[in-house]
């Protein structure tokens, strides 16, 4: 089988340095926008009317051109379903147009296109796979691309892959190796194709090959690459295009918006479904009433069209409009810092939490490394104590420029039994060097230090104060500097740090010395394979867990002498896996592991990681608000304990209980998990990620019981998966909702999961806030997010929608009561402008300042977070407040249908209009008085400027209000009579039974006082 058939039946893909390739490309053009200026009105009116309640409104109205169904004007039935079109519609084409024009800026950049015959520009949107392009430094780079040549003789260049990945760190590419020394126009010429697989999600690994006609080939990997949509961060380069549109990888990790649906708009849809339900029995029941006739189906609808008030289509406005100002109110809270709401659908979410799943590393913590202490075979050294300038001269002595601060190998490992200073050289040197961090130049002028991860940079920095300088690094050597002078190493391979190896490599030449060092470090439990001395082994095992136990991040360092046939014989082996189109990474590190063996043990690090600012206050009010607290972590479980009592998780009267090292159904069966303990509540428990994966498989249900009993869960050695799983374990077995809160891009998965994700802007980059509901600067602020903004929108919603439904429901009972008063006619008792106005121009500025209302001031919130208890279960909206409203409802409007008749028993219909509309408005101005609990000037101006409206109107509206019967004195006071008895008992009694049984947040704040 010759190779083009052999990469046919792989699905491999082949790409020409001429350009030429065998299969049509998706197109560049980036397009999010949802509609066309064509079928935006079609689309649009689609997507509304799948929803059952538009569709049902929609049929209300189409219903009005037909005769026989006709009981009003049309007017009545279009103008509100027209208006909600119009005031979602508006915002629908906004969004679109702002999508539209992001989109058309990305599209219409210009880059360089390298050709044979010279430089063109070329658009973004035109850009295709095979072309050659030219990148400037702090360009966007639009297409997924192959790294070919780079203008630094080094090959390297960096990028910054924050819109792609969130991670704000810098990342080195390098160029293949082939193209790099080559001229431009010559990489048109030469006899080289680019093998690659088809497209896939995964932004952290890539496999491909460069291979000339000549049977020469090069394996190609992540190191390669330029990923679309990240930046060029130094430098210029030249890449070729591999993959484009839809195909690159951030299109393909691309995220809808989060489109989770709160607890209290199910709970509004519910109740919205039982009001529909009870529209059809009413009107049932009025056709009951009247008599079955032949005509019993029109009269039937008639009712049901006179009844569709019950069902208020304001609602979602409303509720929409409310959620937009409590995010701009936390968008522009400078006591949350910069905090974002990016999902503005669920900000009354914050106010029902009952579980906060928090990471620990950047979150808790400030992802802040410095290096407290160092351990090695024989000595141990405290930086807080240690003079560095005795350490310095230990180091500096045996700095001899004939001697790799290694020296004689066999004389150093004897001395090392009795000093410890070749070992703290060694030590040194390695950390100066086994990592990915390389010297950059501040924009002050000043050197800096750019990698992955901070613990790098503390590592190395701590070298530096020792006197070992990581002076310069390229993609092929290192320089070192101490007081002796400079010394080059070459780096022949490297092996980055992943999750899965928890370890990080690199192989260096000195030439000074002729010597193949290899140096290895990593996590403990990985590294105590690789020492050869049993003795060293368990020495680093004892410090490690020391250290742990004092809350440190510990990483073990080893080093090992290769020979020259030696790494001959790894490089060919390496080489040959690299090359491998197939299970690449499977067999690079079977490679690895060949000299991963018999390592010389150096010794441990212990780096702290700084508590975030106030992060014990804030735990502390959280569980005093009644929020459950999990910490989720990779760490081990001593750091995760240390963490955890640091914190404040773990409070004096607490004891740990650990789950760890169990495996089988059986251990987990005899563990505690499954047994009643009353000593619960008092229990921290601590469960490992080999436990808990058994534990979610086979009682799951048990170990959220018992976990929620707890005062607080530790999850440690936990993996992004599970972090997921967690959440979703307590979405399934419990009824609460579930937040989580994390900095990282390990923490998406459990971010988005959750019912409220809440990411962290810090150090480990933005894709953890980028994915969240919510995001804030810092742990510190998730108190008065949660306490403060949380609680105040749900309370806010709830009575918001109380009164629209008992808006729609009170005046649904006044047409009832006409209807059957007046020999079950079929007729509306409001028409036209009236019901129009009642549900806009009358009520809505003071219904809507519903949400300006406060129960406590801040300050009370803040000293009393026990406050947060009363609206966790959601209790000021469910069927027993709403059936309250309800029947508040049902009283209001039979006190003014039937005093209406009483008190002006021979008016004519027109009058009856305005009586009973005249004592409506009053009532619920007045019932929103009621409601209001700490009153400012928008409040006051909504209830004056309403009353005004309706006054100025009654001359205007000639049709619906007779003057003369107007302006008489009677009408007067037996309106503002026909008010006070629909409003006044109610008010009063609600008056008396706050002062007799206050309700639980007064009681709570009483008894704190």
């Amino acid at each position: 089988m010759d190779l083009s058939q052999h990469l046919a039946n792989q699905n491999y893909r082949t790409i020409h340095l001429s350009g030429k390739i065998a299969y049509k490309n998706p197109s560049n053009s980036v397009k999010n926008t949802k509609y066309t200026l064509f079928n935006f009105i079609f689309l649009f009116l689609y997507y509304q009317f799948k929803q059952p309640m538009n569709f049902f409104f929609l049929a209300i109205a189409l219903s009005q051109f037909y005769p026989p169904f006709q009981v009003g004007f049309l007017f009545t039935y279009i103008a509100p379903l027209v208006f909600v079109l119009v005031v979602t519609m508006s915002k629908e084409a906004y969004d679109d147009f702002l999508r539209w024009k992001r989109d058309k800026e990305v599209n219409s950049q210009l880059y360089v296109r390298e050709t044979l015959t010279g430089n063109q520009k070329i658009e973004s949107s035109e850009i295709e796979v095979g072309q050659i392009l030219h990148i400037m430094h702090g360009e966007r780079i639009p297409a997924d691309m192959i790294l070919l040549k780079t203008h630094d003789e080094s090959g390297t260049v960096f990028i910054k892959t924050d819109q792609l990945d969130g991670e704000t760190d810098w990342k080195l590419r390098k160029s293949v190796v082939m193209t790099q020394p080559m001229e431009v126009r010559s990489l048109f010429t030469l006899a080289a194709s680019i093998v690659i697989k088809p497209p896939e999600r995964n932004i952290y690994e890539f496999t491909g090959k460069i291979q000339q006609h000549q049977g020469i080939e090069e394996g190609l990997g992540l190191e390669n690459t330029l990923w679309a949509n990240t930046t060029l961060a130094s430098g210029s380069c030249t890449g070729i295009v591999i993959y484009t549109g839809k195909e690159t990888r951030s299109v393909m990790n691309s995220r809808e918006p989060s489109n989770k649906i709160g607890t209290t708009d199910k709970e509004l849809n519910n109740l919205s479904i039982c009001l529909v339900i009870l529209m059809l029995v009413i009107a049932f029941f009025l056709l009951s009433l009247s008599g079955f006739t032949e005509n019993s189906t029109v009269s039937l609808i008639r009712y049901v069209l006179l009844l569709t008030n019950i069902i208020p289509i304001s609602l979602r406005v409303n509720m929409d409009l409310a959620k937009i100002f409590y995010c701009y109110q936390i968008s522009n809270d400078e006591n949350i810092g910069k905090a974002k709401p990016r999902n503005r659908t669920i900000p009354e979410e914050l106010g029902r939490i009952h579980y906060l799943l928090t990471d620990k590393t950047g979150t808790l913590t400030k992802n802040e490394m410095v290096l407290k202490v160092v351990s090695l075979e024989n000595v141990t050294f405290n930086s807080d104590e240690v003079n560095m300038t005795e350490m310095r001269d230990l180091i500096n002595k045996n700095l001899d420029s004939n001697l790799h601060p290694i020296g004689d190998w066999e004389v150093k490992k004897k001395k090392r039994k009795r000093e410890p200073d070749f070992a703290l050289r060694d030590y040194a040197t390695a950390l100066a060097m086994c990592n990915n961090v390389t010297p950059i130049k501040e924009e002050n002028g000043e050197k800096g230090l750019q990698a992955s991860s901070p613990d790098e940079i503390a590592l190395v920095r701590f070298a530096e104060e020792i006197g070992i300088e990581l002076y310069k690094r390229t993609s092929k050597k290192i320089i070192i500097r101490t007081v002796k002078g400079r010394d080059s190493y070459m780096i022949l391979n490297i092996f980055p740090f992943t999750s899965a190896s928890k370890r990080m490599g690199i192989i260096l030449y000195h030439k000074k010395t002729d010597r193949i060092i290899f140096y290895l470090k990593g996590a403990d439990e990985v590294i105590k394979e690789k020492i050869a001395s049993n003795v060293a082994q368990t020495k680093m095992i004892e410090d490690c867990e020391t250290y742990a136990m004092e809350g440190l991040r510990t990483l073990a360092i080893t080093q090992r002498i290769l020979t020259k046939d030696e790494y001959d014989e790894f490089k060919k082996n390496y080489d040959k896996a690299a090359a491998s189109m197939d299970n690449r990474d499977d067999m690079l590190r079977k490679v690895i592991d060949t000299i991963e063996k018999n390592m010389d043990y150096l010794g441990v690090t212990g780096v702290e990681d700084k508590l975030q600012d106030g992060v014990d206050k804030v735990i502390s009010k959280l569980n005093s608000g009644g929020i459950k607290i999990w910490m989720l972590t990779g760490d081990k479980v001593e750091t995760a304990k240390c963490i955890a009592i640091a914190t404040g998780l773990r409070k004096r009267e607490n004891k740990f209980i650990e789950l760890t090292g169990l495996r089988s159904e059986n251990d987990i069966r005899n563990s505690i998990l499954l047994k009643d303990d009353p000593e619960n509540p008092n229990y921290v428990l601590v469960i490992d990620g080999q436990t808990l994966a058994s534990v979610l498989q086979y009682f799951s249900k048990e170990f959220v019981k018992f976990a929620s009993n707890c005062a607080g869960v530790v999850c440690c050695r936990v993996s992004p998966t599970q972090k997921s799983q967690i959440v979703e374990a307590l979405q399934k077995e419990t009824i609460f909702r579930v937040c989580a809160i994390g900095d990282g891009g390990n923490d998406v998965g459990m971010i988005q999961a959750a019912h409220v994700g809440i990411g962290v802007e810090g150090k480990e980059g933005h894709q953890a806030s980028l994915a969240a509901d919510f995001s804030i600067s810092e742990f510190k602020f998730l108190a008065d997010l949660v306490l403060w903004h949380g609680r105040l929108s749900y309370l806010r919603t709830a009575k918001l929608a109380n009164f629209v439904f008992h808006r729609g429901m009170i005046i649904s009972v006044i047409q009832i009561l006409f209807i059957v008063l007046f020999y079950y006619s079929a007729i509306p008792i409001y028409n036209g402008y009236l019901m129009f106005g009642y549900s806009t121009a009358f009520t809505s500025l003071p219904v809507f300042a519903l949400i300006l209302d406060v129960d406590f001031d801040r300050k009370s919130i803040d000293g009393y977070p026990i406050l947060y208890r009363t609206v966790q279960l959601g209790r000021a909206l469910n069927m027993t407040r709403f059936f309250l409203w309800m029947f508040k409802s049902v009283y209001q409007g039979s006190a003014i249908m039937l005093l209406s008749l009483i008190l002006f028993p021979h008016d004519n219909f027109v009058n009856v209009v305005a009586i009973t509309f005249s004592s409506l408005i009053l009532t619920e101005l007045l019932n929103i008085f009621s409601q209001i609990q700490t009153w400012n000037f928008f409040m006051v101006l909504a209830e004056l400027l309403s009353l005004f409206v309706y006054v100025v109107s009654i001359v205007f509206l000639k049709g619906y209000f007779d003057l003369r019967f107007i302006v008489r004195a009677d009408f007067f006071w037996k309106v503002l009579i026909i008010t006070a008895v629909a409003w006044l008992p109610l008010h009063m009694t609600k008056v008396i039974k706050e002062k007799i049984w206050p309700p639980k947040n007064r009681q709570i704040q009483d008894y704190n006082n």
